[in-house]
């Protein structure tokens, strides 16, 4: 059956209206398409990690992050993999800091329980996707507030641990440009673990600690060592002390800093006191 001509000019019509606007239906095709895939993939990811086969859950999470499909719960994921896999489970962390053999209000308790990283690259990775975090919870800044301690710690052993025995002691050889050649000046250090602004800063987890602890126990106001911000919260005698230990360790690097460039053995001692040592 032949086509009338106002039947063939509406085909026509219809046939360049699809032309024009199909890109675009195919474009809306394939996002959804996308999304759908990075799901499945984002709960695969999830699966891995809740088993603690971290190196196939990184690559899943890599994988929806390099194709499109970064968000909070993506980094969150790889952030969970890449710790798991530089030794660090927040639970044993917590542990070891709360119920540690080291006073648990210094900050040698945050040297000893630093000792169960294992990789200080993959934890440094971990720390920046947690800090990719659009909208961060309490336990998301907690988990990265502790990763960032056992950082700072992990990062002035490689620097200062000159004797090679994984802890800061007398004998290491402490000076103004320790081992400047091959790791960070100290004024860049300092700087790293100090500035509110640097996701490594023990001042930074300072206050993420006072937030994320707040909820249980009695009233207790504090003040951060650098800023001197001031919060009140309610907190368990545990929980304080975590706080109390980074404190301290930010109270020790600030008076190291003020000695850095005028006395050698002040500096030195400072220091070495971080670890616990006399």
């Amino acid at each position: 059956m032949s086509l009338s001509s106002s039947s063939r000019a509406m085909l026509l019509l219809v046939l360049i209206s699809v032309i024009m606007t199909g890109c675009n239906a195919f474009e809306s095709f394939d996002r959804n398409l996308n999304d759908r895939d990075h799901e499945a993939l984002l709960d695969e990811a999830n699966l891995r990690l809740d088993a603690a086969d971290y190196i196939y859950a990184l690559d899943l999470f890599d994988r929806v992050i390099n194709e499109g499909g970064a968000s909070d719960e993506s980094y969150r994921g790889r952030a969970s993999a890449r710790a798991g896999l530089a030794g660090f489970n927040m639970f044993a962390v917590l542990n070891a800091l709360q119920n540690g053999v080291s006073t648990t209000d210094s900050s040698a308790v945050i040297f000893s329980a630093a000792k169960l990283v294992t990789d200080l690259d993959l934890l440094n990775s971990a720390i920046e996707d947690m800090n990719r975090l659009l909208q961060p919870g309490n336990e998301d800044k907690l988990f990265r507030s502790l990763m960032a301690i056992l950082s700072a710690s992990k990062s002035l052993v490689q620097k200062y641990d000159t004797n090679l025995n994984k802890k800061l002691d007398t004998p290491d050889q402490i000076d103004f440009d320790t081992q400047d050649a091959k790791t960070p000046r100290w004024p860049d250090i300092y700087q790293r673990l100090t500035s509110s602004s640097s996701p490594f800063s023990i001042e930074k987890a300072y206050i993420e600690l006072a937030r994320s602890f707040d909820g249980r126990g009695t009233q207790w106001i504090t003040i951060s060592p650098i800023n001197g911000i001031t919060y009140t919260g309610t907190y368990t005698p545990a929980n304080r002390n975590v706080i109390i230990a980074s404190g301290n360790f930010a109270d020790i690097l600030e008076n190291a800093n003020a000695r850095f460039d005028n006395s050698a053995t002040e500096f030195k001692n400072l220091l070495l006191s971080l670890d616990g040592a006399n």
